[in-house]
């Protein structure tokens, strides 16, 4: 009996060292919009790239310790790059479906794309495609999915995909039913992609490629 609470004692203990490293990183993840919410001067902007491309490093180095991998050998197949296309496919229905109903609230569009909007106005095409496009895909893909999906509910994948997915809306403040369909659904989509694949790439190449056409989007469409 001893023995039994001690191991559902370091259980607890385990899972709680888990939600604690999430938030840390997820700090630091948030590093360079800090920076440039204090100051978009040109020195400013130089060190928010900079520590974007940290980060990426510093993440991709870390899941490759936790045993989380990140390439698959075979996504360069049809396959692998039809996987993508799928789920590319479904998180844009999603999100037009999302779009919908905001239309229907008579809500022209999220608070977190407002957000994102006033600061691409003030910082240049490179800085945004590395710390949106690049950064934030593989930052939050190996944070949520990889620690807060596998790590932390690997006897739980369904509640897994559920709470990551809403963790991952909740990360993206949502106001109103439509952005919470817009955020939650690829949450789930690509909580459960991961789950099929077990292979990080996977997801960080759909939320890289739907944030890199956005960022593409706004500067030059």
């Amino acid at each position: 009996m001893l023995e039994t609470f001690s191991q559902r004692l370091e259980w607890i203990c385990r899972k709680i060292w888990i939600l604690l490293q999430v938030f840390l990183l997820l700090l630091l993840e948030l590093i360079p919009t800090f920076i440039l919410q204090k100051s978009t001067s040109p020195v400013a902007q130089w060190i928010a790239g900079l520590s974007s491309i940290g980060i990426m490093v510093f993440m991709c180095w870390l899941a490759e310790r936790k045993g989380l991998a990140i390439w698959d050998r075979k996504f360069l197949t049809w396959k692998g790059l039809g996987l993508v296309a799928l789920t590319l496919l479904f998180t844009n229905l999603s999100t037009v479906l999302g779009h919908t109903i905001m239309d229907l609230q008579g809500i022209e569009d999220t608070a977190n794309q407002i957000g994102i909007d006033k600061l691409l106005r003030m910082i240049p095409f490179w800085l945004a495609f590395v710390r949106i496009a690049c950064q934030a895909a593989i930052s939050e893909e190996i944070i949520v999915r990889g620690y807060l999906f596998k790590k932390l509910f690997e006897m739980h994948k369904i509640l897994g995909i559920v709470v990551s997915g809403l963790v991952f809306a909740f990360l993206h403040g949502p106001t109103d039913l439509g952005s919470w369909i817009i955020y939650a659904s690829p949450g789930f989509i690509l909580a459960y992609l991961y789950y099929k694949t077990d292979y990080l790439i996977y997801p960080i190449a759909v939320h890289f490629i739907n944030n890199a056409w956005a960022v593409l989007a706004f500067y030059y469409l």
